[in-house]
């Protein structure tokens, strides 16, 4: 396998790229429909390219080329395989390769699926998501290139590994690395694919015995899983904002760019949540600080587009329904797109610190040019057709369903701006204070985020336990109230028993009292449903339930999600407000007492592991109320590279309670003596369990109803509407 084979996979990529963008813009001016097929073609033509060139990266991972730079970086010898699989997307350079693939894989489902119904928007369709495409396979070609190897000098042998059928290419491959060798500097650089390592020259053979390793902190499960599902989330808002600039392209402004991505969306809007979530657990289960969510600069950088993204999901059934707000979808799906692109590029710039980010790179600069491109032209476009995207209707009434959707995106809308501004602030300092001396660059701190956030999140459960309740157009005041009396007597009743249970804080009772009641309002829309069908139809209840999912998913699917947050909700709430914490250093048979659990620390023990790492790990025994509940052994990792990594033992009970310890330092002489850091984390198993059901309403709502896709007119132009939720 030959990591030359790779760069050339890689710019044939690039020239499809380019030649689909270009080809597809000349289309639109001379309306050319073989010009349009052919820009198609070279779209799909992509995947395979870029399918090839990341399986070959795999292979070279697997077989431990060490002569190629991002193998030495990201593996060694002792690595099982699944890690070397997962360490394609362990280093920048892999990472923007893995992202490449999977935006084509994205841009090729859509020209499968929506060509024929979407057939004037796909020119224009084709060159957004190409270009943001390019831009991608360029920083992977020329900048960050995963194929590039060590070499010693420029008249060093340098060997290519093909196999099979490749071997015929063999003498081709070795011609244009030894063309390569000869142009001078950064131009050999490019052109070679390959790029001189900052050590003095000769530091490493031409073919390492060994690799650097893999981080340790990205050795865990959470880590094989959270990536993807992040890039999968990113890219797929892609798919929606380049309809959205075909629909202002083409002045094709009616709903049907919406109902065509309805579902492109929600699969992007699942995958950035689920990474989200599984980002926390990963922080929970490997960062050893207890919590899950630290308001990190790169963890705001993902945030914040699920933020505009799912108040875009929300505000368009009012486009769909009443005619409205096409101005603001716009808005909200052009920022989204944006703040990937800025996540993108915080991630992988140095921009802000994180403690989740690459290193720096020369790529930043190129990330801010193509961010502000983006900027340019998504502004232009969207002033250029302002007026055509006037509503159709207004609101009825100050009372209706439209204006708590609306209200819920200010919500979100106001959230994303408060993150924003804490997340960025210390670049807005920086700037300030290279003008003004007096300005010293700050930053803000957790106790920022939690202040400005939690009355904004409160009022969103509020919105969420309210909308269901109301009706389309106009509502009567009366009858919310009837429809709201029961719920609320059993949140003051169930919020009475937490009290005499000693949740006294007024803040924290407001927080489960607004949890609690979406929860009993979702539950009883849930009933109300199944009791009609039962009295109308009579099906036994679960047939009906069964029913209610199958003839409108995505109303009973998003209920779901809503269950899913507020389970969530109160996992977070709990496990903030009632987290109890210590650190003691004890000798063995001594005991550390938290709440009312108890941890008795037997003693330590070292060891080698088979693949290098040198672990200390102390075997405790946990009490709860006097018995014994668990034996928990945490430990510390020292690996060949030097990098520690602290796991955690924990024990959770039937309520999602979580006893988690740290092992902190131990005695070195001896090993008579060690300090622990123990949490008590109340319900923080709740957070995973409401994640489960957000996921799974999700994929409820995002189900395919094959026969509205059979009924879906195979042209542009406004069709039939799609019910939306609530109708």
């Amino acid at each position: 396998m030959s990591p030359q084979l790779g760069v050339i996979l890689l710019l044939l990529a690039f020239l499809s790229a380019i030649y689909a963008l270009i080809a597809s813009l000349i289309s639109t001016r001379k309306d050319n429909p073989a010009l349009v097929e052919s820009a198609r073609n070279a779209t799909l033509a992509i995947w395979p390219l870029l399918t090839f060139a990341s399986l070959l990266l795999i292979g070279l991972l697997i077989r431990g080329v060490f002569g190629v730079e991002y193998v030495w970086n990201v593996t060694d010898l002792a690595m099982p395989t699944y890690l070397k699989i997962t360490a394609l997307w362990g280093g920048q350079a892999g990472s923007l390769l893995f992202w490449s693939w999977l935006m084509s894989t994205f841009a090729a489902g859509a020209m499968l699926r929506n060509w024929r119904r979407e057939r004037n928007l796909m020119p224009h369709f084709i060159a957004a998501s190409m270009g943001t495409l390019a831009f991608f396979i360029l920083l992977v070609l020329f900048w960050e290139n995963p194929f590039a190897s060590f070499y010693q000098s420029p008249s060093g042998e340098v060997q290519a590994y093909l196999f099979g059928p490749l071997g015929a290419l063999s003498d081709l491959t070795a011609s244009y690395i030894r063309f390569a060798e000869r142009l001078p500097g950064l131009l050999g650089v490019i052109v070679g694919g390959v790029k001189p390592l900052a050590a003095p020259r000769g530091a490493f053979p031409v073919n390492p015995p060994n690799g650097n390793g893999l981080n340790p902190l990205l050795r865990h499960p959470g880590m094989i899983i959270h990536p993807p599902l992040l890039y999968l989330g990113f890219v797929g808002f892609v798919i929606p904002y380049s309809f959205g600039m075909a629909a202002l392209a083409t002045g094709q402004l009616s709903d049907s760019w919406i109902r065509s991505t309805r579902r492109w969306t929600l699969v992007a809007w699942l995958f950035l949540s689920l990474g989200l979530i599984m980002g926390g657990w990963w922080a929970y289960d490997v960062l050893g600080w207890g919590g899950y969510w630290g308001w990190d600069p790169v963890e705001n950088a993902a945030f914040m587009p699920w933020l505009t993204g799912t108040a875009f999901l929300h505000s368009v059934m009012i486009q769909e329904k009443r005619g409205m707000l096409k101005r603001w979808n716009m808005v909200l799906i052009i920022l989204t797109y944006l703040q990937v692109v800025l996540g993108t590029f915080a991630t992988r710039s140095g921009f802000v610190s994180s403690v989740h980010s690459f290193a720096q790179s020369a790529i930043g600069p190129l990330f801010f040019l193509f961010l502000v491109g983006a900027i340019v032209i998504s502004v232009s476009l969207l002033v250029r057709r302002w007026e055509d995207l006037a509503a159709e209707h207004q609101l009825d009434s100050l009372l209706s369903r439209e204006t708590i959707f609306l209200l819920q995106n200010l919500v979100f809308v106001s959230l994303n701006v408060a993150i924003f501004i804490g997340t960025y602030w210390p670049v807005f300092t920086e700037l300030l204070a290279e003008f003004t001396p007096s300005v010293e660059r700050s930053s803000v701190g957790p106790g920022y985020y939690e202040r400005v956030t939690a009355p904004l999140f409160a009022l969103m459960l509020l919105l969420m336990g309210v909308a269901p309740l109301i009706a389309w157009k106009r509502a009567s005041l009366r009858r919310l109230g009837r429809a709201l009396l029961w719920p609320t007597v059993l949140t003051l009743v169930l919020l009475g028993g937490l009290f005499g249970l000693g949740v006294h804080r007024p803040g924290v009772l407001v927080g489960y009292g607004l949890a609690i009641l979406v929860a009993l309002v979702t539950l009883l829309e849930y009933h109300r449903g199944a009791m009609a069908r039962v009295r109308s139809h009579g099906e036994n209840y679960l047939a009906a339930l069964r029913t209610l999912f199958g003839r409108n998913r995505r109303r009973y699917g998003g209920y779901m999600i809503h269950l899913g947050v507020v389970i969530m909700a109160i996992g977070v709430i709990a496990s903030n407000v009632s987290q109890l914490e210590t650190q003691q250093a004890v000798a063995a048979g001594q005991t550390i007492t938290l709440g009312k659990y108890v941890l008795e620390y037997e003693g330590l023990e070292r060891f080698v592991a088979t693949d290098g790492r040198s672990v200390m790990r102390a075997q405790t025994v946990v009490y709860h109320n006097g018995r014994e509940v668990a034996r928990l052994r945490p430990r510390i990792d020292n690996y060949p590279s030097g990098q520690p990594m602290s796991i955690p033992g924990t024990y959770t009970n039937l309520l999602g309670d979580d006893f988690y310890v740290l092992l902190v330092s131990w005695e070195p002489v001896g090993l008579s003596s060690a300090t622990f850091k123990v949490y008590y984390n109340p319900l923080v198993n709740w957070i995973w369990g409401g994640g489960f059901i957000f996921m799974l309403g999700t994929l409820v709502a995002a189900w395919p109803d094959f026969g509205e896709e059979r009924s879906a007119a195979p042209y542009p132009g406004r069709s039939r509407p799609v019910p939306a939720a609530g109708r």
